[in-house]
């Protein structure tokens, strides 16, 4: 179960939202409660490298049968996932990587017939890490002589995220005497992750034995997770020229990712979650109760408020590649048009305002 963030393109209106989709075990079936194909004239790009959360809203499905239009082997086989060999300390070891490929084979040309273009806004993701014992704040640094502007509260050894721009400031403080300020930082693209380390002091092996001696047995697992998590990293950047901004390790991402190897290259899934052509009694709406197994669908087993449901049995998708690299999909005719009238009624009364990034 999980909620996508996707944005909707309706004639010259847009709106970005979230709709709530389901997968079922199946490395590729997508089997949607409320979503169906949008009608005509709207289409909805759906980019596979978003957030993704869970949510307790739809039950499961389980398939008995090929749905969709790849296997196992089309995803083992993405040629954008190359084996990358390290050595952290622990023995060689190997982890499967994305690695962009050239941007020619994404028009099925020869590798360097094109150049990757630039974008012209350079925002930046930047990731701060607390390797220290103490709860500290997060400033961003206007430069200007002010005050800097409170970005986060940081429990040791955690970490915090923001979005930013190249050359933006940033610095860490203790956190009862914000004069007190413990690390600086600049964003310096194509680094994302900035750590502040008070435990290992680079060229005195002498005086980082000692804060190391000085730690707690969990204090001292937990700072040796994050070094090896930043000695990952190091690996990870020189393989890929990205850097790796979760934890290492994690588990294997349980769910596949569409293969998108040029522009125009098109997948296909049925669902039997097919439209709703009429909108439900706000009474009959609801979260589901059930838990693990019990909230499982056969495929023989009616799917849930049919009688508002489209009457054909089966929903036809098709998913087409618009972008390569983020991979993003275009999908005709997602949704109904009282599913779309559905979700346009609960956006209203939203209380917007404006960014707080500069720039934006």
């Amino acid at each position: 179960q999980f909620k996508v963030i996707f944005t909707v393109h309706q004639n010259t209106q847009h709106a970005t939202m979230m709709a709530t989709s389901r997968m079922n075990h199946t490395p590729c079936c997508f089997n949607n409660l409320l979503r169906g194909k949008k009608a005509i004239s709207t289409a909805f790009v759906i980019a596979l490298s978003i957030l993704v959360l869970p949510t307790p809203l739809l039950p499961q499905a389980v398939a008995q049968k090929q749905q969709c239009s790849a296997t196992e082997a089309d995803f083992n086989s993405d040629p954008a996932l190359q084996t990358m060999k390290f050595d952290i300390g622990f023995g060689p070891q190997e982890f499967l990587a994305y690695v962009e490929p050239d941007v020619s084979l994404f028009y099925q040309e020869k590798a360097g017939s094109r150049k990757k273009q630039v974008p012209a806004h350079n925002g930046w993701a930047a990731k701060f890490v607390n390797m220290s014992t103490e709860r500290v704040k997060l400033f961003w640094d206007p430069a200007n002589g002010r005050p800097g502007n409170l970005q986060a509260y940081l429990d040791p050894f955690e970490a915090s995220g923001t979005a930013s721009f190249p050359t933006h400031k940033f610095y860490m403080t203790s956190f009862h005497n914000e004069n007190e300020i413990l690390a600086r930082f600049e964003i310096k693209p194509p680094q994302s992750v900035y750590y502040y380390d008070p435990i290992t002091i680079p060229g005195d092996d002498a005086a980082t034995q000692a804060n190391l001696d000085a730690l707690s047995h969990e204090e001292f697992e937990l700072y040796q997770t994050l070094v090896t998590s930043r000695d990952f990293g190091k690996e990870y950047f020189n393989f890929t020229g990205r850097e790796y901004l979760s934890l290492y390790p994690r588990n294997a991402p349980s769910h596949k990712i569409w293969r998108a190897d040029y522009f125009g290259q098109e997948h296909w899934v049925t669902s039997k979650e097919t439209h709703f052509v009429d909108l439900p009694n706000e009474k009959e709406l609801g979260g589901i109760k059930e838990k693990g197994r019990e909230r499982k669908l056969m495929d023989h087993e009616p799917r849930l408020l049919p009688q508002y449901r489209s009457p054909e049995p089966y929903l036809n998708m098709t998913l087409k590649v618009i972008s390569c690299a983020p991979r993003a999909f275009e999908i005709n005719n997602f949704l109904s048009e009282t599913e779309v009238n559905h979700i346009m009624f609960l956006t209203t009364g939203m209380k917007l305002h404006r960014s707080t990034t500069a720039g934006a």
